[in-house]
């Protein structure tokens, strides 16, 4: 269901910017489902909230690397809590897995390409839309300090793989797949979440 533009975010009117994703996405970002439309709103916070499945690698390696990492414990229903911000170069996402944070930031780059900060890694990709669904195809991982950025080969860099799929008028079906080579799958998570639009 789309709402009317009276109730629409101020990023989905037509005489407002564009958002983030519609920038990277060009024409693509007009099929896009809403409820992802609505998750992806600037001068805004959005918050978002679900149980999610998160698991670890099968792997002594990856279960080892998972724990040095701190990245959010396996459980089958962990309390995920999500708050996007609107920053002066993207979008701040503040993730947290029952009591583990963990965060990122979003931004495009000069190739049209959304990149992900988390640390002193980045991640490229290039943003699809099919079926309504949103795809995350990367394209690259590098470490960054400061103005320096050392591009990873392939050989050593981790892959993520995640969608976004509608799966209510305010809800999205995320998925989240991080591997890395020689070790296989390192952390998965997805599930359900429900979105909520807070005007800044």
């Amino acid at each position: 269901m789309v709402a009317s533009a009276a109730k629409q975010p101020e990023d989905q009117r037509r005489d407002a910017p564009l958002t983030l994703y519609a920038r990277v996405l060009g024409i693509s970002w007009l099929q896009v489902a809403e409820p992802l439309r609505f998750a992806h709103t600037p001068r805004s916070i959005v918050r978002a909230g679900g149980r999610l499945r998160v698991e670890h690698g099968r792997t002594h390696g990856a279960r080892l690397l998972a724990r040095l990492l701190g990245l959010p414990r396996a459980s089958d229903a962990s309390d995920a809590r999500l708050i996007v911000t609107s920053v002066a170069d993207g979008e701040r996402w503040l993730r947290t897995f029952d009591d583990r944070p963990f965060d990122s930031r979003q931004y495009q780059t000069g190739e049209s390409q959304l990149a992900e900060r988390i640390g002193l890694l980045e991640f490229r990709f290039r943003l699809a839309a099919a079926g309504g669904s949103l795809l995350f195809r990367q394209v690259g991982a590098a470490i960054v300090l400061g103005p320096v950025r050392l591009r990873l080969p392939a050989a050593c860099a981790p892959i993520v793989d995640a969608r976004e799929d509608p799966a209510g008028a305010r809800q999205i079906r995320i998925y989240v797949r991080v591997t890395l080579p020689l070790l296989g799958p390192v952390l998965t998570y997805g599930g359900t979440v429900d979105y909520e639009y807070t005007p800044a």
